[in-house]
């Protein structure tokens, strides 16, 4: 009897030993920083895409050859202090939800539970960049006061615009534009920084053009990645006594 009962109580430490041998395996993000894509080997998904760029918004991929729903559930944390931040959705192979304005310069991650098609479980990890920062200054020195003449308003015939930007994406895959509502303005970025850069530094000095019918420049720099887009809105009022600048960053 007692031996009976020695099989059976080893019987139950070998079930719990494998039982926790099974347990959910923890992966963290496999290239350790913020991008687009985390590759994954021998597990239930491919990969983690971030298909979003919103910094509220968030849309993550998960691909799966075979599997129609690989994973069970998600959430983003803070990267910092692994405090929860949202629960995501689950539909099909995208994971899903809003972020909380109050996370935006934040180190994120994803965190999903997924399961093969064998039963494996594992516990993946995807890390998202804050929303890009922009910093950006500009200068006017204006020349050559031209009077009107009835027909068209008066202007500055010389325009020489100054301008510093520090970007800084927070990730690889971070890119910009710019574009001119009002005027035109020296170059501010060159074709990399439209295809993915992860910080910089650039400064201009050149002539520029403003709409003298309403007296102003406008230029509005937009950065993106899996953090998020950020935009700044510059307007400059210029009148023949008086040049003044507005610098709006935000969100989005």
């Amino acid at each position: 009897m007692k031996k009976l009962m020695l099989i059976i109580a080893t019987g139950v430490a070998l079930t719990i030993t494998n039982d926790n041998a099974a347990a959910s395996q923890l992966i963290y993000d496999t290239d350790g920083s913020a991008g687009r894509v985390t590759y994954y080997n021998n597990a239930p998904i491919s990969a983690m895409v971030t298909q979003s760029s919103s910094t509220y918004d968030l849309s993550v991929y998960t691909p799966h050859y075979t599997n129609p729903m690989p994973c069970q559930s998600a959430a983003v944390y803070d990267q910092n202090t692994d405090t929860l931040i949202v629960t995501l959705s689950v539909t099909n192979k995208t994971l899903s939800g809003k972020i909380p304005r109050g996370h935006e310069d934040k180190v994120k991650y994803v965190q999903a539970n997924c399961t093969d098609e064998q039963g494996n479980s594992q516990t993946l990890r995807h890390k998202l960049a804050p929303a890009p920062k922009i910093s950006f200054t500009s200068q006017l020195t204006v020349a050559n006061w031209i009077d009107s003449n009835g027909f068209r308003p008066g202007y500055y015939d010389s325009v020489v615009y100054q301008a510093q930007l520090n970007i800084d994406n927070g990730e690889p895959d971070g890119f910009c534009h710019t574009k001119s509502f009002r005027g035109i303005i020296p170059t501010l970025l060159t074709e990399r920084h439209n295809t993915g850069f992860y910080s910089d530094v650039i400064t201009v000095n050149g002539e520029a053009k403003y709409d003298a019918v309403v007296n102003v420049l406008v230029n509005e720099l937009t950065c993106k990645s899996t953090g998020g887009t950020t935009r700044a809105v510059e307007v400059w009022e210029i009148t023949e006594q008086q040049q003044n600048r507005e610098i709006h960053i935000y969100s989005l």
